[in-house]
């Protein structure tokens, strides 16, 4: 058995070991292996574009235009490479680039002003960088323009616009992604490409993850074990930071952008910068954000004490105890040597917020995520070798019931601290007989400790070792990706004297075979055809196995299961996609079909249950089956007019056991949405102005009865609850929307005007955990303002 000693210097020596070797090489590869690329962006108008975003993705490397609209990368290894050129208002470019040793290759670049925004490569769920487009794997993405209008405090509010995505929230400050029915512990949540852990069992226990400290976000939409490892099962989000713009120049270049933000309906304010430069070989990033907000508002209408009506709310109005603060930001370092590109970041997320209860007491939350990352990029002839070093502590505080956040950190109830190590190497290959793709190695180190007076979770660690290799293989029209992974986890759960499913150590073993295959055929010039067959798997976790205590976030005891053996999937989905000058659309279906789907279940008659707890849940697993289908289209009518609309459904169902044909939990209702788009001319200091409609429709959705988390809100779980739901009615809503690009000095100023929830309308949505006893918020004026600067 491995000690924690050696398993923190082994995963530190797979990440790093390759810095040390490539350091003999460097006589190899002196300048004259290096060309250097400078280019120039205009637009139709043959004006020059400052601020213009240019990235080497394969490299991790990038630049800005300046005010003459020129931009140069240097020390750029010989090679042919993919050149993504991004600007905000305007149709993003993709240029192959050959570099050549020695010499400067100069392109000249037209861009041409567009209102459908597209991301031109994304870089997660696929060997190498590539157009989603023609991708086998269904990736989704948020960026640039749409990502500064739509981007909030938590990361599934600013992704749920997404087809086949969906948000578990908790007024505005929690927000928890659903991907095709999939979440928690079955998707998982990566920065740049490095898995993340935030206790992320609990229905309330969101990312703790700022999304205003990243450049996008890209989202794989099915199983994602292949590359990320146990929990991608259904998924995985993808978290792409900024690019470093390093070039050789003596003076310091500088530049970057200052946001602030106003939600009118719980006075939420935020503020913040992010900024980047160089000075010689030398790059640096960062970012600060603030926020802070009161409670939250629901349409007034009259409680449920009020009408005495079975089902009504019991609070509405001002929702107390659901404030919150949050400080978040990043900083990186970055040195361009001789033999390649080298980093180090730090990411660190502070939350202190409460969550109102449904006894009209708060419950308060304390959330500290830091993260450390060293990192490498070190182009070698056709390989490119990537390790990657990380260390997480992630520090999660909760009071006992009836206790506000002030409390924290000093008097906390639960007391949860996570230390996660994790070494990567990835090796990339580069159009070696056509064939490119990554082969990779992953060592993980995960450590709890349970510090808090609620032995919710027990004690414990374990280590995880992967062998992956993910191949692609193109020709004009015809793309094929294969690939497999083999996983091994050993993992010790310290025995404890108030904890009867652990009375004693126990240590086990699991592993697991993944992969997936992808086709995708170019049936012309702007439609292709898509399949992926994916193998996914999760390893129980340990609050699965071993959990055993009460939850205060959903007021229910829960009880592990240390029987439970690990899930197994099979996920196959196919798309078509098109993609023109003026229409985007995409039609997709899929089935994920679940082996030991893991769940929990209303047992007030388990033997080890405490008694007089009105509401116990315990684990169990069985077969489960899910279907699906997103549609979605968007498409230029007029130059003054753009429609658009998407559709998502999932169904599913246990396959096997005593369970069998019952609904799974926490599936989402079906959801349609519609936008009509108003664009105005452009004028000589306003541009991307546009007036926006938004129609919601939910349908109604029945909860999944004792499996259902927060299903005691309906009749027959538990203790009588006369007043709120958890089947909820569907509903539509309005939001409105108006904003424009204001050109002050050759940069553009974003401004966004949103009134959500426009008529004020009383809903409840099936995936608010508030549900049983508050409606969801009613109407909201969010003002946005985006300003960029450059020296």
């Amino acid at each position: 058995m491995f000690t924690n000693r050696k398993i923190r210097s082994a995963s530190i020596l797979l990440a790093l070991s390759c810095l040390l070797i490539s350091a003999f090489t460097d006589i190899a590869y002196s300048q004259s292996k290096y060309g250097t690329l400078h280019g120039t962006v205009l637009n139709k108008e043959n004006q020059p574009l400052l601020g213009v975003n240019v990235i080497i993705p394969n490299l991790e490397r990038g630049a800005s235009t300046n005010i003459q609209g020129e931009f140069v990368i240097t020390q750029l290894p010989a090679g042919t490479y993919k050149v993504a050129v991004k600007y905000i208002g305007y149709k993003s470019e993709v240029r192959n680039v050959k570099i050549k040793a020695g010499e400067t290759v100069k392109i000249k670049i037209v861009l041409n002003q567009t209102v459908i925004e597209t991301e031109p490569v994304v870089v997660t769920g696929s060997p190498i960088a590539t157009d989603p487009l023609n991708s086998p794997q269904d990736i989704s993405y948020i960026g640039g323009r749409e990502k500064i209008r739509l981007q909030s405090a938590s990361l599934g509010k600013t992704i749920e616009t997404i087809p086949g995505i969906y948000n578990i929230s908790a007024g505005s400050v929690a927000g928890k992604p659903v991907i095709r029915g999939q979440t928690g512990e079955r998707i998982r949540v990566l920065i740049d490409g490095v898995a993340q852990e935030y206790q992320q069992y609990g229905e309330r226990h969101a990312p703790n993850i700022d999304p205003f400290n990243y450049d996008r976000v890209e989202i794989i939409k099915g199983a994602a074990s292949l590359l990320y490892g146990s929990d991608a099962l259904g998924g995985a989000i993808n978290l792409i930071p900024y690019r470093f713009h390093i070039t050789a120049n003596e003076v310091i270049e500088f530049n970057g952008s200052v946001t602030s933000a106003f939600h009118s309906n719980n006075h939420e304010y935020m503020t913040g910068f992010n900024f980047a430069g160089s000075k010689r070989r030398l790059g640096f990033l960062g970012s600060l954000v603030r926020r802070s907000a009161d409670n939250f508002h629901t349409p007034e209408v009259k409680p449920f004490a009020i009408t005495q009506k079975r089902g009504d709310p019991k609070f509405t109005g001002e929702i107390n105890h659901t404030d919150f603060e949050q400080l978040n930001g990043s900083i990186a370092l970055g040195y361009l040597s001789s033999i390649g590109l080298f980093s180090a970041n730090y990411d660190h997320y502070f939350n202190s917020n409460n969550f109102l209860l449904p006894t009209g007491l708060p419950i308060g939350l304390r959330l500290v995520n830091r993260i450390v990352t060293l990192k490498g990029n070190m182009p070698l002839n056709r390989y490119i070798l990537k390790p990657k070093f990380s260390y997480q502590r992630n520090h999660r505080q909760a009071t006992k019931p009836g206790d506000s956040r002030d409390v924290l950190p000093n008097s906390p109830n639960v007391d949860l601290i996570l230390d996660v190590y994790t070494g990567r190497l990835e090796i990339e290959n580069i159009n070696i007989s056509n064939l490119s793709g990554i082969l990779g190695a992953e060592m993980k180190y995960y450590d709890h400790k349970n510090i808090g007076l609620v032995p919710l979770q027990p004690n414990g660690h374990f280590t995880n070792i992967a062998l992956f290799g993910f191949e692609e293989w193109r020709s004009e029209r015809l793309t094929l990706n294969f690939g497999v992974r083999f996983d091994y986890r050993s993992q010790k759960f310290l025995g404890s004297t108030s904890n009867p499913l652990l009375p004693k150590d126990d240590e086990r073993e699991y592993s697991s075979l993944s992969g997936a295959m992808g086709v995708s055929y170019k049936l012309s010039n702007i439609l292709t055809a898509t399949t992926n067959i994916g193998r996914g798997f999760r390893t129980p976790s340990f609050y699965n196995l071993y959990v055993y205590g009460y939850h205060g976030g959903v007021f229910a005891f829960q009880i592990g299961n240390p029987d439970l053996e690990n899930e197994t999937s099979w996920d196959i989905s196919s798309s078509l996609r098109l993609r023109g000058s003026k229409i985007e659309a995409e039609a997709t279906i899929f089935q994920n079909r679940i082996n030991n789907y893991i769940f929990m279940y209303n047992a007030p008659d388990q033997p080890l249950a405490p008694q007089n707890e009105p509401f116990v849940f315990a684990h169990d697993q069985a077969g489960a089956l899910l279907t699906g289908i997103n549609l979605s289209v968007k498409t230029n009518i007029l130059d003054w007019l753009v429609v658009g609309g998407n559709y998502s459904m999932v169904n599913g169902a246990f396959s096997s056991g005593p369970y069998k044909n019952d609904e799974l939990p926490l599936m989402p209702p079906g959801r349609a949405n519609v936008e009509i788009k108003f664009v105005s001319p452009k004028t000589l200091v306003f541009h991307s102005s546009y007036l926006l409609f938004n129609i919601k429709h939910v349908s109604d959705k029945s909860a999944a009865g004792v499996y259902e988390p927060f299903g005691q809100f309906d009749d027959g779980i538990g203790p009588d609850i006369p007043f709120g739901v958890a089947s909820t009615d569907a509903y539509t809503i309005v939001n409105m929307g108006v904003g424009f690009d204001l050109n002050i000095m050759r940069m553009s100023l974003n401004f966004d005007v949103e009134i959500t929830n426009l008529m004020n309308k009383e809903y409840r949505d099936f995936l608010d955990t508030y549900k049983g006893y508050a409606l969801s918020p009613g109407r909201s004026v969010n003002i946005n303002l985006n300003m960029p600067y450059d020296n």
